[in-house]
């Protein structure tokens, strides 16, 4: 029963998260990124009731493939219209290796479950790291362009944003990180969204501080 209720809620929130978001772009006039971004935060709560349900089994690993199948539809047919960009020209791959992300670290908590503080991590890193970066990066006053179109507050954000939610990770999973390696995987997440063009920063930032949150805790747990 459990199972059948992890999959029903985590279905069942991120269908809702769409279809919400779908009827206020339409209602309101949301523009592309800013239902884009709605979807990109919300979501990632569907990894509640699938720890909740679902711990670290291989039933986790089900609702994130189903979604690579379906978001790599979506980018090809607008399956999704919440989360998609109407210019072509600027359509990316970035819902797609959203999925793939979570699908390989579900499945490296299915071989390691100590890595499930590590997951959820990357994770929330990504959905709000990289999804309140543009509502800071659009502030003009005093902010400076950096390249690939990122700005200083919008790092500064992603920064922030990291370090806070790392450090919730760690005392919610008793990962033996210390402030400094915090805050030296917030540098690399902010390093990691930099470097990602295209979307491909939903696979650099959080299985970037998947690893390093793993690595730091494996030492930790060493010393």
């Amino acid at each position: 029963m459990k199972i059948i209720l992890g999959y029903l809620f985590t279905f069942g929130w991120v269908f809702l998260m769409l279809g919400g978001t779908l009827g206020l772009k339409r209602a309101c006039g949301l523009s592309d990124e800013a239902s884009r971004k709605i979807v990109h935060v919300s979501v990632a709560f569907a990894w509640i009731p699938m720890v909740l349900c679902f711990g670290t089994s291989l039933h986790a690993l089900v609702p994130p493939l189903a979604f690579v199948v379906l978001n790599a539809v979506s980018y090809r047919r607008n399956l999704f219209s919440a989360m998609e960009r109407s210019d072509p020209g600027r359509r990316s791959l970035g819902t797609v290796y959203y999925a793939v992300s979570m699908a390989v670290m579900a499945f490296w908590s299915h071989l390691i479950p100590e890595c499930l503080g590590c997951y959820g991590a990357g994770l929330f890193c990504m959905a709000l790291g990289d999804g309140l970066a543009p509502v800071f990066g659009s502030i003009r006053r005093g902010n400076i362009r950096l390249f690939g179109g990122r700005t200083l507050y919008g790092s500064l954000c992603v920064f922030f944003v990291c370090f806070f939610v790392i450090s919730v990770f760690c005392w919610l999973f008793a990962l033996p990180l210390g402030v400094g390696q915090m805050a030296l995987t917030a540098l690399a997440a902010v390093l990691l969204e930099l470097a990602g063009v295209r979307g491909f920063d939903n696979l650099t930032l959080p299985l970037g501080v998947f690893l390093l949150t793993f690595a730091f805790a494996l030492r930790g747990e060493l010393l």
